[in-house]
């Protein structure tokens, strides 16, 4: 698996916690969230970063008992048709304003690369023969119709602003 930086961020390194095993003092690590919403304080006090593992079925109003507690997230896509972690990204950034990582895996393709982007992902894991083809279409389209999760401006509002000011002279 290669990791494609999406915004140009540092990327988490982490430790992915299966079962029972305990984190190392300052360790970071990414835990399922049916884990993370039982763990108690000393989990927290010991384990460096903390990220949650979810798939796309999961329900927003869960993400919002643990999003305080978390410094990334980590989407699991279960096929590349599944849209849902698209909404779970832009939900994280925008009603939570969630600054932390968000990184998807899973078999997301290259052609979903701008839309992960605009969504609020900030990596994702794929397989090594994708990695030219997402950095080939991360500079596919430098301006886009429909405003992202951060308000980017679309080029229909730029185009409505500049003949508005046209008028107004």
């Amino acid at each position: 698996m290669v990791l494609i930086n999406l915004t140009g961020i540092q990327p988490t390194g982490y430790t992915v916690l299966v079962d029972e095993i305990a984190p190392k003092e300052g360790e970071n690590v990414a835990v399922p969230l049916t884990r993370l919403l039982e763990e108690d304080e000393a989990f927290f006090a010991t384990a460096g970063s903390i990220g949650v593992i979810v798939d796309t079925e999961t329900s927003f109003d869960v993400l919002a008992s643990v999003v305080e507690k978390i410094a990334f997230a980590v989407i699991d896509f279960p096929g590349f048709a599944d849209g849902r972690g698209f909404s779970l990204a832009v939900r994280l950034r925008k009603d939570f304003s969630f600054k932390g990582e968000i990184r998807a895996t899973g078999p997301v393709i290259p052609d979903q690369a701008l839309f992960l982007l605009r969504a609020g992902f900030d990596t994702v894991e794929t397989v090594e023969e994708r990695k030219s083809a997402f950095e080939a279409a991360l500079e596919r389209f430098p301006a886009y119709y429909q405003t992202d999760f951060g308000g980017q401006t679309s080029v229909a509002h730029a185009r409505h602003s500049a003949e508005g000011q046209r008028k107004a002279s």
